[in-house]
């Protein structure tokens, strides 16, 4: 029992760090021992030779269908060569310009010769006083017909007297317009007079690169290889299909090897570079394959590479098991405790005193970390109380006086005027405005009584502006006894007055609906006045307008109730300039 303890204590006192260390040594050891040692070392070289012969016999078999394509071409060639309407239309040309006639015969020629060759994807014929005539299958195209005689490939031709041979493009006598960078081979030879041996023309045909790619295709999808058509001067002839301006370090290189393939490393992966002459020019025809995705072993590799497989999976497999119980499933606890944390649920993880290692220590940390974020929350929250209280105490306190002001020297001027009847009237609907406004110092009023504040205000305003303004309150009989903060509706009808019907010709119309909706109060204020822009909208909501001369104003308002109800944008304005301004205000319904 005690060594049994003893062992338990040490277990407790071995760090992660260490336990770690020891594990996948051992797995690296025994992994790098078995693979690297038996496998690499033994079967590197002869996985090499196999994949470098298969590659050459692979180059070797593209290397006949090139030929086939070619040889297709040139006998193409000698079709149109021995044509007779192109050789009599050719006899018949004496001059620059092109008679008709003989267009539409070669063209027709041209073209239904072109139908049947199947890797030939344009026919050009130029003849000796620069006329050419031309069918293709890809365009559109443009040709350089006066630079014919002046190219490098046209003089070679001539001390070729005249037989077919391949260049790469053209040297830009055609050019594609929406690809300028259009890769193709072209087959040019004189064409004779079959009676005399006088030239006529010369013959160009196209192999559309696409056509060439499509054969290197086809082998690369079985192999995962790459083919391409390079020269002597490290141009290319022919692209690989997936070009990489990587690939130009491989595959222009031209190093004579034997076996005609060398082993190089590209992308941090062994490839097999396989070369071949094409027999025309200097071109050669290269292959990259690559040797992990080309493996053909004999069935001992393959048995070994098994009983690898089979011994380092096992080997995985243990120490996976050791790891999930030393480390993983511990820190999967801290992980959900700290899911925990996030959804608000704040509680301390479970700690064993004797252990002192990594995860332990995490764990006190972490608990010491949730004892914070409690206090700090409740610290927070009661700041953020005593701010809000503050705060709404202070908007609350906003009220101008300015408004009581004007009210009373409108009342004197009433007074001394003798008009008794609105000195009343205006004398009543300032005390019922401040009453209800002021409401014994609470916070809440009635809908009912919100209502009757924006009445008095408005009688208020028409007995000092000739009756310029209508009310019209459309409030649903349900929530007229719903308490609500006081005074939310009178910034809206205030700012109404005096930014949209004051500035208007003739009278105005403030709109006030208020419905229930679910656990919201809706109230939605429209006016006909003069409207405002987008701008000014902005403007107002984020609060950088002044307020108006009685009472909060419409960013303080939308502060105030915000606060209050705790919700970021009670309010919603809509307005159109010459039109009239809607405004939507949506509080809570209370509670209690």
């Amino acid at each position: 029992m005690n060594v049994r303890k003893a062992v338990q204590a040490i277990k407790r006192r071995i760090n992660i760090r260490t336990k770690i260390i020891f594990l996948y040594l051992s797995v690296l050891i025994l992994s790098f021992t078995l693979s690297v040692g038996i496998f690499r070392i033994i079967h590197q070289k002869s996985l090499e030779r196999e994949v470098g012969d298969a590659a050459m016999q692979t180059v070797n078999a593209l290397k006949g269908n090139l030929n086939f394509i070619f040889d297709n071409v040139n006998q193409f060639s000698t079709l149109i060569y021995f044509d007779r309407n192109v050789q009599n239309s050719l006899k018949n040309i004496d001059s620059a310009s092109i008679d008709p006639h003989i267009h539409q015969t070669i063209q027709s020629s041209l073209v239904n010769m072109l139908l049947s060759g199947d890797y030939i994807s344009s026919v050009f014929i130029f003849d000796i006083y620069n006329n050419y005539y031309y069918s293709h299958k890809i365009g559109p195209i443009s040709v350089n017909k006066d630079k014919v005689y002046q190219t490098n490939w046209f003089q070679d031709l001539k001390q070729n007297k005249g037989e077919p041979m391949f260049i790469s493009k053209s040297e830009d006598i055609i050019q594609f317009i929406t690809r300028p960078d259009h890769n193709y081979i072209s087959l040019v030879r004189e064409i004779s007079d079959v009676d005399d041996y006088s030239p006529l023309a010369t013959l160009l045909l196209t192999i559309d690169e696409k056509t060439i790619q499509k054969y290197f295709d086809e082998v690369g999808k079985q192999y995962n290889s790459q083919y391409c058509i390079v020269d002597s001067k490290g141009n290319y002839v022919i692209y690989p299909s997936n070009y990489d301006k990587t690939m130009d370090e491989y595959f222009l290189t031209q190093q004579e090897v034997e076996n005609g393939y060398e082993v190089c490393h590209a992308n941090s992966q062994s490839v097999i570079l396989a070369r071949q002459d094409l027999n025309i020019h200097d071109w050669k025809l290269v292959g990259m394959l690559p040797i992990s995705d080309n493996m053909n072993l004999s069935e001992y590799y393959k048995s070994s590479i098994l009983l690898i497989i089979g011994l380092n999976f096992i080997f995985v497999f243990v120490c996976s098991l050791v790891l999930t119980k030393l480390i993983f499933h511990p820190l999967s606890k801290v992980q959900k405790q700290m899911e925990m944390v996030e959804r608000g649920e704040f509680i301390e993880m479970p700690i064993n005193p004797e252990q002192t290692d990594e995860i332990s220590q995490l764990k006190r940390v972490f608990n010491q970390m949730v004892r914070a974020i409690i206090d700090l929350i409740h610290q927070v929250k009661k700041e953020e109380k005593i701010i809000a209280q503050g705060e709404l105490q202070l908007l609350q306190a906003q009220i101008n006086p300015h408004f009581l002001y004007n009210t009373l020297d409108a009342v004197s001027a009433l007074a001394l005027i003798e008009d008794h009847e609105n000195c009343l009237k205006m004398t009543q609907a300032l005390g019922n405005f401040y009453r209800n406004s002021l409401n014994s110092g609470q916070d809440l009023v009635t809908v009912d009584d919100e209502q009757s504040c924006i009445e008095s205000y408005v009688t208020i305003l028409n007995i000092r502006y000739d009756n310029k303004v209508t009310l019209v309150c459309d409030i649903e009989h349900r929530i007229k006894k719903e308490p609500i903060l006081k005074l939310i509706l009178q910034p809206i009808v205030e700012n109404a007055v005096h930014h949209g019907i004051r500035n208007k010709e003739g009278q105005g119309t403030i709109h006030v609906k208020g419905y229930l909706d679910e656990e919201d109060i809706i109230f939605i204020i429209t006016d006909d006045g003069v409207g405002m822009s987008e701008e000014r909208i902005k403007q107002i909501l984020e609060g950088k307008t002044k307020t108006g001369k009685s009472g909060f104003g419409l960013y303080s308002s939308i502060q105030r109730i915000a606060l209050f109800y705790d919700v970021k944008n009670p309010m919603t304005i809509h307005s159109e300039v010459g039109i009239g301004t809607e405004v939507i205000l949506r509080v809570k319904k209370s509670k209690e």
